[in-house]
């Protein structure tokens, strides 16, 4: 089906993510989503307060959907959800070994399909979460947000080094004290990889360690070793708690295992198999 067929004939209230590159991250990663609510709802601190989360990097909007499903199982389907991407082309094409599949995100952001189905998608939530967007350059939309106004704010743009560098360090000052700014995509952190090959390949989207023979962003191990040195992770997705100006790691151990409701069997089944290999790791 072409891209325009699939605009003309999504379902009201139905969020749509059967495009092959709706989720383009490991979806075990979601079930932390969700857990990080969890894990703040259930805190003497955040009792009964409304929820704030910002993501920066948002694509068809899987994700914020995993946010939104956070705040109806754990903040009764209240809080609010702050959305930044430019849905612009931004892929160095030097940088990717398989061009033919960034071609073709490139393709799905120039069309606007992607920010359309992003549309549609954060249309099918409840009117009880508030939802907004800024299209953008998110270094050209931080600096303008209140200090302290957000319990959570995710990193999933970018993933070279100077902008993921960047995309933190804007964010700090924005998380409220007991928040949490956490990101996508920390395949592994720098203690377990060779740290000088990961610094001189910083600014390039994905490589191969010599060391483990895995492939991981060093752009996003880098930045996050420099700001903050380990930080908790499970399954790529990693976080921080801002503690009186402090940041410390955090533990999702007993978390509740919820799947996200928008995915389909497939991607439900892959973080079913990715959860059961690390569950008994969970700190």
């Amino acid at each position: 089906m072409m891209n325009q067929d699939i605009l003309n004939e999504l379902e009201e209230g139905k969020p749509y993510l059967k495009h092959k590159n709706a989720i383009l991250s490991a979806p075990v990663r979601h079930m932390f989503m969700i857990a990080t609510i969890w894990y703040l709802a259930n805190q003497n601190k955040n009792k009964n307060k409304n929820i704030s989360i910002m993501e920066i990097g948002t694509w068809f909007g899987a994700s914020a959907l995993s946010w939104a499903q956070g705040l109806e199982e754990y903040s009764e389907s209240k809080g609010s959800l702050t959305c930044v991407d430019a849905w612009k082309p931004f892929f160095d094409l030097e940088e990717h070994p398989d061009k033919s599949y960034v071609i073709e995100m490139e393709a799905l952001l120039e069309s606007d399909f992607a920010y359309n189905i992003f549309l549609h998608n954060i249309g099918t939530l409840p009117k009880s979460i508030i939802t907004q967007h800024f299209r953008g350059q998110s270094e050209n939309i931080l600096k303008f947000l209140k200090s302290s106004s957000y319990s959570v704010i995710f990193i999933d743009a970018d993933h070279t080094y100077n902008f993921v560098k960047k995309d933190i360090l804007d964010s700090m000052r924005l998380v409220e004290n007991y928040g949490v700014i956490c990101g996508d995509d920390l395949n592994m952190q720098m203690s377990s990889i060779d740290k000088d090959f990961a610094i001189e390949n910083k600014n390039k989207d994905f490589i191969r360690d010599p060391k483990t023979k895995k492939n991981y962003h060093p752009g996003v191990t880098v930045a996050i070793a420099e700001i903050f040195g380990e930080v908790s992770s499970w399954g790529g997705f990693w976080a921080m708690q801002k503690i009186d100006e402090v940041w410390k790691q955090i533990s999702l151990k007993n978390m509740p295992v919820v799947y996200p409701k928008h995915f389909d069997e497939e991607n439900i089944d892959k973080a079913k198999g990715h959860f059961h290999d690390i569950k008994d790791n969970l700190s």
